[in-house]
């Protein structure tokens, strides 16, 4: 994972050596010395993350976290305050002002990277929904509502699983005394994944240590592994302390972490961003979602169609081109698909059809572009992934639809099994049919030499 940050501080020893470990890790840095050309620069460059000193003499961090989070252009970029003051009045004036995160000077480099990494995660998410609605604008089909404030408070629900029963509601009651949201309370582990089932939250506030031995960052994992979850914001509380914890809950997929026993203003302004950063995805989501229904999404199975993975392809591409970065394109197809249908009927293969998206869709990132182009054919893009990730997915792919059978109706299970073929696009590439193409005849490879296998195009020298 790489990408843009923008470095602001008025003390140049400090920006060298932000510079130097950002860098170190192959980050692309942008440096200003003051407000007003941070503010210049987020406008001109965009980048994908701010590093913004608190104490500046033209312009303090928060005025200018204010401004940019204010301006549609810049509001979704995530601004991590850096500060030498670690109290909870400077934590909570900067998560009112928009900041996504506070470090603390002398900054520890694990809590740095961890942070970054996690917020990088967050800022590719909205870059490829709104890349995604951009392409749904481009066919005619929609208009996003920049109206929509990305500071708005809008109510919202949330799950809070603590340690005790007692302290669940005690959070429960303050939460719900400061903002426009209900909360329902999990007992243990189990309760709260089986509510999760039923009736998703917007957020989850997760303890560390759960009620009857149950493990927080288990929770946590399961919660961003699950297709009805994987949305939801979570909020990790850990023990004072617990560094190292905390880094595990964002590398498993927390979104913020707070430590134990917080101030209630701080869980209320990082719950209220958290919140507000969730409805502004939805939102997102929901434009997308709604112009493409009828036109370019697969009624069967929920994907899109042929002609938006078309056009999307073309957005991948040109983004590639920018950012330098690679990216994959597969092509599968259901092993004898023909048979399912002419030996259980049609009804059987839509049930294979489904189930089959399903999986996919269960298997791959929310930025990676799943659709059917016709029959049992499907395309998978996978963007800003390097060959060693690209054939980690395709194996993956193919073990989650050959290890567990199909259940086809009245009880009947059948094996099912697929063939895929992968192309390698970088910068350079320029055209989707043609690297369709090398993709279908990788495709044509791993069903001439047995199926059920993973084959991939092999350029020219």
């Amino acid at each position: 994972m790489s990408g843009r940050i923008l470095v602001v501080d008025d003390i140049a020893t400090n920006r060298l050596i932000l510079q130097a470990k950002l860098s170190s890790a192959y980050f692309d840095v942008l440096l200003a010395d003051n407000g007003e050309q941070a503010l210049r620069t987020t406008m001109t460059e965009l980048p994908d993350m701010i590093l913004l000193d608190v104490m500046m003499p033209d312009m303090d961090g928060y005025e200018v976290c204010r401004i940019l989070k204010s301006r549609p252009e810049t509001a979704h970029i995530p601004v991590i305050m850096v500060t030498a003051h670690n109290s909870t009045e400077e934590k909570i004036r900067g998560l009112d002002a928009g900041a996504d995160d506070f470090l603390s000077k002398p900054i520890n480099d694990v809590t740095l990277f961890a942070r970054v990494r996690n917020l990088m995660r967050v800022k590719m998410m909205f870059d490829e929904l709104k890349l995604r609605e951009t392409t749904s604008h481009e066919l005619g089909l929609s208009d996003f509502l920049e109206n929509h404030s990305f500071n708005t408070d809008e109510h919202g629900s949330v799950l809070v699983a603590a340690n005790t029963t007692f302290q669940a509601n005690d959070w429960a009651n303050c939460i719900q005394s400061h903002l426009p949201v209900s909360a329902i309370v999990a007992n243990n582990e189990e309760e709260a994944a089986g509510i999760a089932k039923h009736d998703t939250p917007d957020v989850f506030i997760v303890c560390q240590h759960l009620a009857n031995g149950g493990d927080g960052l288990r929770l946590v994992s399961n919660l961003r592994a699950n297709l009805d979850t994987r949305q939801s914001a979570i909020i990790l509380v850990v023990e004072d302390g617990e560094m190292e914890t905390a880094t595990k809950g964002l590398e498993l997929g927390a979104s913020d972490y707070i430590h134990a026993p917080f101030d209630t203003n701080e869980m209320v302004a990082r719950l209220r961003s958290q919140m507000r950063r969730k409805k502004y995805s939805d939102r997102l989501r929901s434009n997308v979602r709604d112009g493409l229904k009828m036109a370019v999404i697969d009624p069967l199975t929920g994907l899109y169609n042929r002609r938006y993975a078309t056009q999307h392809m073309q957005r991948i591409i040109e983004r590639s081109g920018e950012s330098r970065l690679p990216y994959a394109v597969i092509m599968m197809d259901l092993d004898r698909f023909k048979s399912v249908n002419d030996t259980h009927g049609h009804h059987a293969g839509d049930r294979v059809l489904k189930e089959f998206a399903r999986r996919l869709q269960e298997n791959l990132r929310g930025i990676d572009l799943v659709a059917r182009l016709g029959g049992e054919e499907f395309l998978v893009v996978l963007p800003d992934t390097g060959p060693t990730e690209v054939e980690y997915a395709a194996e993956r792919l193919r073990n989650a639809i050959d290890r567990t059978e199909f259940e086809i109706g009245r009880g009947e299970n059948i094996p099912v099994t697929v063939s895929i073929g992968v192309a390698f696009g970088g910068p350079d590439d320029k055209i989707p049919s043609v690297l369709i193409q090398q993709a279908d005849a990788a495709l044509y490879e791993s069903k001439s030499t047995g199926r059920n296998r993973v084959s991939y195009f092999a350029k020219a020298a």
